[in-house]
């Protein structure tokens, strides 16, 4: 994996069980024109999605603006390198850029306006998330290497976090009600994801699997997030106690990044290994059961409209 372009997988348990190998999803890939690498990470309830791209011929990345099916390319002024990870519904953008030193460097993109997001007296900063309510989330490290520590920026002020008996924790997402989700390293060096309701934390576990990443959250609670077992690395979906493989058909590599208030997940897949990366999109498609329902709303409406007009 391109180490800007994938999600740097840092390489009391929630029950839960496990559903269909595959979600009712249309899967729609997106790539940015002429790029041999795209990585799609974050989606608003508009549709727009924000990501990373590489540049032809050369090892340089740059964040991407999706909107209205058109591509908008952009860079942080003066950096080597920039990564857009998150999109509010108020069209804020986050993300990361590497400026001359090859320092990790968060920013919030508001319009044309730049805002460099470092925490204090850290060496390298990430920013992954946002709010609707403008909320940050993301992770620093004091030193090159372990340990990373999560981070949340409110109302100006940064506010450090670490899972309990934790060795490295990385946040990853943040809702409106201020739920995060990301992953951390226990004792024993397995990582596990984690959903943070105020200053609780709840492990995320996929079964079986020996690696659970969640890495994005949305308003109604439904977590989206990366595992790894022996037959390979996958996506999911988590929802109302229930663990749903997400995965792009066919593909070899599947890496869930985002998801709106519509169920609908943005993230990266690989199709065979070695091989370029690809982002896409997932859509729910509508079940039998919700067409049975359409129908029946639909006839009703006729039925009441056929009365209002022989009465």
């Amino acid at each position: 994996m391109k180490p800007f372009l994938s999600r740097f997988v840092a390489l009391g348990l929630l029950a839960g069980t496990v559903g269909r190998a595959h979600a009712d999803y249309t899967f729609t890939t997106l790539e940015v024109p002429g790029s041999p690498s795209t990585s799609a990470n974050g989606i608003n309830n508009s549709g727009q999605v924000v990501g990373a791209y590489e540049e032809p011929l050369t090892t340089r990345f740059h964040a991407f603006l999706l909107s209205g099916g058109t591509y908008t390319s952009f860079d942080v002024p003066g950096s080597t390198g920039t990564a857009a990870y998150g999109v509010s519904d108020a069209g804020q953008i986050v993300g990361f850029y590497l400026d001359s030193s090859s320092r990790n460097r968060g920013f919030l993109r508001n319009g044309s306006d730049y805002t460099t997001l470092d925490v204090p007296g850290a060496v390298n900063t990430r920013v992954l998330g946002i709010s609707s309510t403008g909320q940050i989330t993301g992770f620093y490290q004091i030193n090159a290497g372990l340990p990373r520590h999560g981070f949340l920026l409110s109302n100006g002020n940064y506010v450090a976090f670490d899972v309990p008996l934790s060795i490295d924790t990385v946040s990853f997402a943040i809702n409106n009600i201020s739920q995060i989700v990301g992953s951390y390293q226990g004792a024993a060096a397995k990582t596990h994801g984690f959903l943070r309701t105020g200053d609780s934390y709840t492990t995320l576990d996929f079964p079986g699997a020996s690696l659970t990443e969640a890495t994005g959250i949305n308003n109604l609670g439904e977590i989206v997030g990366v595992y790894s077992t022996m037959t390979g690395t996958h996506g999911f979906l988590y929802r109302e106690g229930m663990y749903t493989t997400l995965d792009v058909p066919g593909t070899f590599f599947t890496d869930p990044a985002g998801l709106n208030d519509s169920s609908q997940v943005v993230g990266t897949y690989v199709a065979v290994s070695p091989g370029p990366m690809e982002g896409f999109l997932a859509t729910p498609t509508p079940t039998p059961c919700n067409l049975l329902l359409l129908a029946i709303g639909a006839a009703c409406l006729l039925g009441q409209a056929w009365r209002r007009h022989d009465s």
